[in-house]
């Protein structure tokens, strides 16, 4: 259980950050757009963990000697990409307009990415989806909300520091599946 609260709020760091930056560019964000926010990024780290397991367990069988170390590599590739844009961020207030549909969607979609992959990775080891994607959702439309709703007071800053959490924590997850199939099998 610790693992899953552990995974699903790593991955919600992105999102949280993305609501950190929404919030900071738009100060006067109305409560229904933040609502509308939360209820997407939510939704879609839902949704793509358990589409990530499906795709995973239908090839699991073919990759099953391997899947150790590809759930690792996922977790490296997810958790390393958190760290590089937490370092490097990309700040531009229209690429945060939520407001605009294409853009929350867009949005819900690059911060859920990371969700398939370890929704994949799940299915690669045998571990169950379905908790880790329902913590994912709520945790992230939580996250969501907080970060719109201080974004203006907190910055940018802290939402940074935030999805360099969540590329560590990931990053353990990875080497903690190899340490346990290595070492301990």
């Amino acid at each position: 259980m610790i693992s899953t609260i552990a995974t699903a709020s790593a991955l919600a760091m992105d999102a949280f950050s993305v609501s950190l930056g929404a919030g900071a560019c738009r100060c006067s964000m109305p409560k229904t757009q933040v609502l509308y926010m939360a209820l997407a990024f939510g939704l879609f780290q839902f949704a793509m963990p358990i589409g990530g397991w499906f795709l995973g367990d239908k090839i699991a069988h073919f990759i099953s000697a391997w899947d150790h170390w590809i759930a690792a590599l996922l977790l490296a590739v997810v958790g390393g990409k958190m760290i590089h844009q937490s370092i490097w961020p990309e700040e531009n207030c229209d690429l945060l307009n939520v407001a605009r549909p294409m853009v929350l969607l867009g949005l819900a979609v690059a911060t859920s990415i990371d969700a398939m992959a370890v929704g994949f990775s799940s299915a690669a080891i045998g571990s169950p989806i379905i908790p880790l994607a329902i913590s994912a959702g709520l945790i992230t439309g939580v996250l969501s909300t907080i970060g719109a709703m201080a974004g203006c007071k907190i910055g940018l800053a802290v939402g940074h520091k935030a999805e360099f959490l969540g590329g560590v924590v990931l990053c353990l997850i990875g080497l903690n599946i190899l340490r346990v199939h290595l070492f301990l099998s």
